[in-house]
């Protein structure tokens, strides 16, 4: 996931669109019975803005696909995601333009990290297991006194 600015800068272009498919080296969510469904997909546009740095933005979709935490059904959903970063040769955040090139790696990779779920939910408004007779409380009501 690599842009090259002397390349756009080659064609005569100081902004131009990116797609990426990407599948990361490491597991980057930090759920129980829940994984990263791959490729990843990047879309966005750089901008150049200066002779080593450029602004970058665009949108990371990832789907998740697990147990509910709170009725433990298995599901899948889809996440979209934004991200908007200036990038230049000494940047605080980690996001550098080394030799004329950004890599995306460490901005999709945080994009992802921040943006997942802290609890995986089949829906946002799930009911859960009854705790008393376990039933799934989306599919049935409760049977318990």
């Amino acid at each position: 996931m690599i842009l090259d600015l002397k390349k756009i800068r080659a064609k005569g272009k100081e902004e131009e669109s990116f797609f990426f498919e990407y599948s990361p080296e490491t597991q980057l969510l930090d759920m129980p019975n829940a994984e990263l469904i791959l490729p990843v997909k990047i879309s966005g546009e750089i901008t150049i803005t200066d002779r080593h740095s450029a602004y970058v933005e665009g949108e990371v979709a990832f789907t998740i696909k697990g147990e509910c935490t709170r009725c433990l059904a298995e599901t899948e959903r889809e996440f979209v995601v934004n991200f908007a970063e200036q990038v230049d040769q000494e940047n605080e955040n980690g996001y550098t333009v080394v030799n004329d090139r950004i890599d995306l790696t460490k901005i999709v990779d945080d994009a992802i990290i921040i943006n997942a779920p802290v609890s995986f939910l089949c829906k946002d408004d799930c009911k859960g297991i009854c705790a008393g007779c376990g039933t799934n409380l989306n599919v049935s009501e409760c049977k318990c006194k």
